[in-house]
């Protein structure tokens, strides 16, 4: 069951939060909203949920038009940050509740909560009430009760970001593999990059109530349309520049700090300013002055365990960040001499 989403406007209080969007969303695939507090992606959720309402244009799925339909008639799964369960109810019925409410026969409910609550490894839990489960425990609750009525549309939003980092990854395992296996069509909001890019088939990032650029992990990552996106997704290095008109795909100069590097630009660009993209991982740090490498001096270093992250600093004042794997380079000291060579298949250079 897909998503298709034309021309759509939402506001709130007079003020208009997404204004024209336009999304189609591949049946039983993993699409997650992704971008900073307060870019809208939440909004839209709970506008394909039915609980924000559409001021403008039209969502279907599949081929039925839902735009101005109740909630409880999209058929629609929910996964809310803070669990939403009910404290008076054992983890059998708050999973039972949807079940329940569709006037589902006891023998039925029983069986599919049952199968529910093994799906997500909480079977021996049924009897007991949400107070007495943790944090890990309750958002797969959470999942079972959104899974167990078979929605044709599972909606998610920032369902992770109440756990710590280790039951955060379990919990991200358990989602995609029931994802995987139920093969529903899911709808994900986070702000965080590191889950959008391991569990989605594709990513919107969105910026400001629109979709700032739609694609895989893969794409988006090394591929970003726009500053916002290379930043927001990865912390790429972002250094104004002067080019010459480009071709989409060629590699040629770019004025850097008083000196030249090569770098591709994936669109067409006109001659002028424009944004040079620099992922720290991807740049290569030697010692000394290497020939070809643009000369530099070590300002910070920061040990982060697996890399260290060091900030070098040119001559003109530009500093870039540089990301080097521990053990397969030598330790640079602050105030050393080096060099960065830049690769010209990943550096980017992007309209401004």
């Amino acid at each position: 069951m897909g998503i298709a989403i034309e021309d759509l406007a939402v506001a709130y209080g007079g003020t208009r939060v997404i204004d024209g969007l336009a999304l189609t969303i591949e049946p039983g695939s993993f699409f997650t909203l992704l971008g900073p507090s307060g870019c809208g992606k939440t909004t839209l959720l709970r506008t394909i949920a039915g609980f924000v309402p559409a001021e403008r244009g039209r969502l279907r799925f599949g081929g039925q038009e839902v735009t101005h339909l109740p909630p409880h008639r999209r058929d629609i799964g929910m996964v809310f940050q803070d669990y939403a369960l009910f404290p008076d109810k054992t983890v059998f019925d708050n999973v039972a509740y949807g079940l329940r409410a569709r006037k589902q026969a006891d023998n039925l409910v029983r069986a599919r909560v049952g199968a529910a609550l093994e799906r997500v490894g909480l079977g021996h839990l049924g009897e007991r009430h949400p107070a007495a489960l943790s944090g890990g425990q309750r958002q797969r609750v959470a999942l079972a009760r959104a899974l167990v009525i078979q929605p044709r549309v599972l909606l998610m939003d920032e369902p992770l970001s109440n756990l710590d980092a280790k039951l955060r990854l379990q919990v991200r395992e358990t989602i995609v593999e029931l994802q995987r296996e139920a093969k529903i069509t899911t709808v994900f909001v986070t702000h965080d990059r590191e889950e959008a890019l391991a569990m989605s088939d594709r990513i919107g990032v969105m910026n400001k109530g629109r979709l700032e650029q739609v694609g895989t992990p893969a794409t988006i990552y090394r591929e970003p349309a726009t500053g916002y996106v290379a930043d927001f997704v990865g912390g790429a290095n972002l250094v104004e520049v002067e080019t010459g008109r480009r071709q989409a795909g060629e590699v040629g100069p770019v004025a850097f700090d008083g000196m030249s590097l090569a770098a591709r630009a994936p669109a067409a660009l006109p001659a002028g300013r424009a944004i040079l993209v620099a992922r720290p991982e991807d740049i290569v740090m030697v010692g000394g002055e290497a020939l070809d490498a643009l000369p530099a001096t070590i300002a910070h270093r920061q040990y982060l365990g697996g890399k260290t992250s060091y900030k070098v600093a040119f001559a003109g004042g530009r500093v870039l960040a540089v990301d080097l794997q521990n053990g397969a380079h030598d330790r640079f000291e602050p105030g050393a001499r080096v060099g960065l060579v830049l690769d010209p298949g990943k550096t980017l250079v992007l309209a401004s």
